[in-house]
């Protein structure tokens, strides 16, 4: 099988108590390379608090990540300064789906400023909670920082704040790999294809920005099979991705979600429905007993 450099990654640190409590039981069984966090949650310093007394039973100590998060939660901003992302409560309110289309719209510049001023306070908040973060590692929940205006508000922040970067996720995620397993067709969402195709035209707008940025080059393995990177399916298409990221000089990341959200976790924080059925789905476990089932094995082909 074909070698190459694989980040073992979870999203969602942050996200609940119970989500972050799932991901601590990773991490103590030295099973993950890199997590991401969310600030904007209620349950924040709690789980801040949670992972400073689990850290000295981590097997390995992991990257660390913001996660910035303009989908859900409420905002870190004044209400009043990011009029157009949060309801009158002070909760996001926009789809990704009207993100994009506002990318081209007018009004634009109105929004990146939004977007500014509430990414540079979620950013600081993990910056001033996680100190040991010395370079930043950026992404977003449901890969927002790949959407136009949010990729230039993000790097203009970073570039105004003077803040060094090591890493920004680029959701680019290979299709081959999928098409060629015949057999494993049926088991994909018909909708996850159309996200891929479109995060992968957002990373071509991308790339070669992050490259001038001497950020390092990389797949994401987690898109089409968002929701369900089961043990089975990860075992097939590993040495196909393995082969693609080798050969292309990219590091893979391999992005689970083994977090679940308890359903009386939930409140008026969690408000895209379609979402919420994913936070609290079994899915999350078969994403969690993948993460402890094929951690070691997935490090022993680099």
């Amino acid at each position: 099988m074909e070698t190459c450099r694989i980040d073992i990654h979870a999203d969602d640190y942050g996200e609940s108590l119970h989500t972050s409590k799932d991901l601590l039981e990773c991490l103590e069984a030295g099973k993950l390379d890199s997590i991401s966090i969310l600030s904007n949650m209620s349950c924040f310093f709690s789980c801040v608090d949670m992972y400073r007394k689990a850290q000295e039973r981590f097997l390995k100590q992991p990257k660390l990540s913001v996660h910035l998060n303009i989908m859900e939660g409420k905002c870190l901003a004044d209400p009043k300064q990011v009029p157009d992302l949060v309801d009158a409560g002070g909760h996001f309110c926009l789809s990704w789906e009207s993100l994009f289309f506002r990318s081209f719209l007018p009004g634009r510049k109105r929004l990146k400023a939004q977007l500014k001023e509430e990414m540079a306070l979620q950013i600081q908040a993990v910056r001033e909670a996680f100190p040991e973060m010395e370079r930043l590692r950026i992404d977003s929940h449901q890969h927002t920082h790949m959407i136009p205006v949010a990729a230039d508000a993000l790097l203009e922040t970073i570039a105004e704040k003077g803040w060094p970067t090591e890493y920004i996720r680029n959701a680019k995620e290979p299709v081959w790999p999928y098409l060629r397993e015949v057999s494993l067709w049926k088991t994909y969402r018909p909708i996850n294809f159309v996200k891929n195709l479109i995060l992968n035209v957002c990373s071509f707008l991308l790339e070669g920005r992050l490259q001038r940025l001497k950020i390092e080059p990389m797949y994401l393995w987690g898109l089409v099979m968002s929701g369900h990177m089961d043990q089975e399916r990860v075992e097939r298409l590993l040495p196909a991705m393995c082969k693609k990221a080798k050969k292309a000089g990219r590091t893979l990341e391999i992005l689970f979600h083994p977090g679940r959200l308890l359903p009386e976790e939930l409140s008026g924080e969690f408000s895209q429905k379609e979402a919420v059925a994913f936070y609290v789905s079994d899915d999350r476990d078969v994403e969690k007993e993948a993460v402890m089932q094929f951690a070691e094995p997935l490090k022993s082909q680099e």
